[in-house]
């Protein structure tokens, strides 16, 4: 299982649907690709495991490059949140992600000279948390990886794109994000102020017990960032913290698994904490539950799912869905003197689009060695509107 597995089967419908609205040109676009038995694969797009690329051990690391995409592993995804304030102090939050779904195995490709031949796959999703209005914008495209419509690369310099939403590297550590529908708009300069995280083993993100069941996991932690937001007709100057993560892998989830809930938590004295709970069907934190502080000077250490706890607090009942999310937690990490508590900016923070989950902005307040700390996030809750258990 991987934090964002879910999304893959998603895609795979949108991707259906859009071979059926599309019509014939981009109906043959994929029936044109391969062979019979892989034409057929392609139809429901079941892509076994088998002829992808694994997540197994450890790996070096290089970059920029491994900022852009791996096409040979099955699923990988860009992940970028934040929390930002306008000069009069009004508080937003934003999600900006990027998912990629190869069609076919190394294996299975053949060589095409058309521009718009493709075996990659992107949808991409844009939220803006207005938390004085309590107002939620949620936003979804799909694209084709082809014709530059959609895409990633990490040669030189990184970017990842769909259409006119994208994020890119402008200079040494810095880069510009952008994304804009109907009258909602961000564009932001983001600083990395640690360079890259390898999260689990050395990047090695293990998530279940069988072979390859694990991801590559980088995360850019502490993003300072800048720029504006537009919104009724307002541009706001914003500032404020972001968090990128970024996964590749080739993985399923456990039919014992049945979602998971992922922080993110960036304290005022400079640390960050990154932490997921795989819940399983009994409602216990799976084994697997992992986690990371990152400390100011960059430095990090991975956590074992024994080596912190968190305990929900309160809850929220959709009235989208009628799914019942946790609404606060504490989150401690007795070794590190941390204990956290943790209350969404605004309650609906719960994306409706071609599936459903919950993403938001969450602060943070609490003690670290017994002296008060603050600090800002983002959590991921899956599995609680729907769940997912066994179908990855």
């Amino acid at each position: 299982m991987n934090r964002r597995g879910f999304l893959w089967l998603v895609l795979a419908a949108l991707v259906v649907a859009a071979l059926v609205l599309a019509g014939p040109t981009l109906a043959r676009l994929f029936a044109t690709r391969a062979a019979p038995q892989a034409q057929a694969r392609l139809t429901g797009l079941a892509v076994g495991p088998g002829s992808f690329a694994r997540a197994d051990g450890p790996r070096r690391f290089s970059f920029p490059a491994d900022y852009g995409p791996h096409d040979d592993f099955q699923t990988e995804w860009w992940y970028y949140t934040g929390n930002l304030k306008a000069q009069d102090g009004r508080q937003f939050g934003f999600e900006l992600t990027f998912f990629r779904r190869a069609l076919l195995g190394p294996a299975e490709r053949l060589a095409r000279t058309s521009l718009w031949a493709t075996d990659q796959v992107y949808l991409a999703h844009f939220t803006l948390s207005d938390i004085a209005s309590g107002q939620f914008h949620a936003f979804e495209r799909f694209e084709r990886g082809a014709a530059g419509l959609a895409g990633a690369q990490g040669d030189l310099q990184y970017s990842v794109w769909l259409q006119d939403w994208a994020v890119q590297q402008t200079g040494d550590n810095t880069y510009r994000l952008a994304a804009q529908q109907e009258g909602v708009k961000i564009d932001l300069t983001l600083v990395d102020q640690k360079g890259p995280i390898l999260e689990g083993d050395q990047g090695y993100s293990q998530k279940g017990s069988d072979p390859g069941q694990a991801s590559y996991y980088l995360s850019q932690t502490r993003l300072v960032s800048t720029g504006t937001i537009q919104l009724d007709g307002r541009a706001f100057p914003v500032n404020g913290t972001s968090w990128m993560d970024h996964e590749f892998s080739t993985s399923t989830l456990s039919a014992e698994q049945v979602g998971w809930d992922w922080f993110s938590i960036q304290l005022d004295d400079g640390t960050e904490v990154m932490a997921y709970v795989i819940r399983r069907k009994d409602g216990s934190p799976d084994a697997f539950s992992k986690g990371t502080v990152i400390y100011a000077n960059g430095s990090s250490r991975p956590l074992s799912q024994a080596d912190f706890q968190t305990q929900v607090t309160a809850t929220w009942k959709s009235p989208h869905s009628g799914g019942v999310y946790p609404a606060a937690w504490t989150l401690t990490i007795p070794s590190e003197g941390l204990t956290l508590h943790l209350q969404p900016r605004m309650a609906d923070q719960e994306l409706n689009l071609s599936f459903i989950y919950w993403e938001g902005a969450v602060k943070i307040e609490g003690e670290r060695q017994g002296a008060k700390i603050t600090g800002s996030g983002y959590v991921e809750l899956t599995g609680y509107a729907q769940s997912f258990a066994g179908q990855f």
